[in-house]
């Protein structure tokens, strides 16, 4: 399950963590989806915000990102690579 957050992402804690340790960056835009180093979570972004220096880019929304602010504050949501 994925939760919002702030208004700007939807973040889903992980299982297990990943064994990435970077490279981290700190250029977040909106449509990145990073792995949160910290808390083992995925996060995805989709309005403007602020960085940390513990993120790693996985990828991006590559759809209309407006679609996101009209979303329940809970919900499932399906990664899939293409």
């Amino acid at each position: 399950n994925c939760l919002q957050n702030a208004g700007i992402e939807y973040i889903t804690e992980l299982d297990a963590p990943l064994t990435e340790t970077g490279p981290f960056y700190t250029d977040v835009q909106p449509g990145d989806l990073v792995y949160y180093n910290p808390l083992d979570s995925i996060t995805i972004i989709y309005s403007e915000t602020s960085s940390v220096p513990t993120l790693t880019k996985m990828g991006e929304v590559t759809s209309d990102l407006a679609a996101f602010e009209s979303l329940p504050d809970n919900l499932e949501i399906r990664i899939a690579a293409e």
